[in-house]
């Protein structure tokens, strides 16, 4: 089974979070990652792993902006 983590990266003021997905696939570790990351206010990104591959980035979307 494989093994995602996901990894916030957040604003210049919050400390980097870390920690391993339940999911099974790419679309479910996305997924995942996406829920985890409005879990963190100062989250701007959460960039998904498998093992030494970045499966993908989500970035945060805040209201005001783009």
């Amino acid at each position: 089974m494989p093994i995602y983590f996901c990894f916030i990266e957040r604003d210049i003021m919050g400390t980097p979070y870390m920690e391993p997905l339940m999911a099974e696939t790419d679309a479910e570790a996305l997924a995942e990652a996406e829920a985890l990351l409005r879990t963190h206010a100062s989250g701007v990104a959460a960039h998904i792993l498998l093992n030494e591959a970045r499966i993908g980035t989500i970035r945060a979307s805040r209201p005001g902006l783009g």
